[in-house]
């Protein structure tokens, strides 16, 4: 489980429309040492980058249901029930051996947004904790 500081310009929220853009590029790298060995080998710190997380955009968009929720002490929120599309594209660089058994060529993921289902999403703001 990773997180990360999102810049706030690329994130836009309007609840009384009922839609939410988050977007960012370039936003990671995912590392993976292949073993326990190479985990620990110096010259490899965090391991190869294994993928890289070239762009990502979810947009929420349309009003199902408004909740609003509260106990009264320590959590309260408002929120939208609607639907999500989801755009991504993920790389795999090509690795050689000893880190693969064999030459691999590396592959890109492209995810259609047109073809995304939507079970459940959700916009909303909420108070909790310190900041109620």
């Amino acid at each position: 489980m990773w997180t990360i500081e999102i810049p706030e310009g690329n994130v836009h929220v309007d609840l009384a429309k009922g839609e939410a853009v988050l977007e960012i590029h370039s936003l990671c790298s995912v590392f993976d040492a292949f073993t326990v060995a190479n985990s620990l080998n110096g010259l490899h710190p965090l391991g190869l980058v294994s993928a890289a997380l070239q762009s990502l955009r979810i947009r929420w968009k349309g009003i199902g249901k408004r909740r609003s929720f509260t106990n009264g002490a320590t959590f309260r929120g408002d929120f939208v029930e609607n639907s999500a599309a989801i755009e991504l594209t993920v790389a795999t660089p090509p690795t050689n051996p000893p880190f693969t058994p064999a030459a691999q060529n590396g592959f890109r993921f492209i995810a259609d947004p047109k073809t995304t289902v939507t079970d459940f999403a959700q916009i909303g703001r909420e108070n909790n904790g310190a900041l109620f």
